[in-house]
């Protein structure tokens, strides 16, 4: 009996209609539909398609099917860890173990290549105070509006990350010292000009920076050292708390 003949199944869905080996292409392409006896199953002949070979045959190709689908899965939910492990709990950006790795990658990178390349140590000027005045969430907003604009005026190439409390950092890759430091004033400039959003009336943040070219040789706690000096420098100059 054809297999056409019979009642459709998962099974007969499954089934490939091929021309037989040495066939001419032409006569291939010339055909409408393929004799019952060229018929094929995972590549087995139509006349060597026992009914107990056709289930092994299906069973095994679902079974195939099933676990490219777990992998699939597998490999997406591996891929949402990954970004769970590098990002602030609170905040769209690298958390200070994700920012490391990117600093040391980009400390690599000078010291084999000679790449340009600079550090901005970043403070939430007067946080405590916000959370004083306005409450805890009123800071939490104030750190996501600073964590938004920094990741919003640097290039894909560059990195934000969450060092810890009110502490950030931005790593600008082929950026020298003038270069990093114009940066770091746009970025001050970009997060007071636009007020933080709170339920009881925006109000504006202020940010200070600390800039310094990583040089070659540097390690990743030396370089945020040095970036971390640099702004408690401006701090003192400007006089913020």
């Amino acid at each position: 009996m054809k297999i056409g003949d019979s009642p459709k199944s998962a099974s007969s869905a499954r089934i490939d209609r091929k021309r037989g080996a040495g066939a001419p292409a032409q006569a291939a392409a010339n055909s409408s539909a393929a004799p019952a006896d060229q018929i094929t199953l995972a590549g087995i002949p139509e006349a060597d398609l026992t009914p107990r070979v056709r289930e092994t045959l299906v069973s095994l190709m679902q079974e195939v099917q099933s676990l490219r689908d777990q992998l699939s899965w597998s490999q997406e939910r591996i891929t949402e860890l990954e970004r769970l492990a590098d990002s602030d709990p609170m905040l769209d950006i690298f958390n200070r173990r994700a920012f490391v790795r990117e600093l040391d990658r980009t400390l690599g990178l000078i010291d084999r290549y000679g790449m340009k390349a600079s550090l901005i140590f970043v403070d939430l000027n007067d946080l405590k105070k916000i959370n004083d005045a306005k409450g805890h969430g009123a800071g939490d907003a104030a750190l996501a509006h600073v964590a938004a604009v920094l990741s919003a005026n640097v290039r894909q190439s560059d990195a934000v990350g969450r060092l810890g409390g009110d502490e950030f950092g931005v790593i600008l890759t082929q950026a020298d010292q003038s270069t990093a430091e114009m940066k770091a004033q746009q970025l001050s400039q970009a997060v007071a000009a636009n007020p933080t959003p709170w339920k009881d009336g925006d109000f504006t943040a202020h940010i200070s920076c600390g800039v310094v070219e990583i040089a070659k040789g540097l390690s990743a706690d030396e370089a945020m050292a040095r970036a971390d000096s640099a702004m408690y420098e401006q701090k003192s100059r400007k006089g913020d708390g």
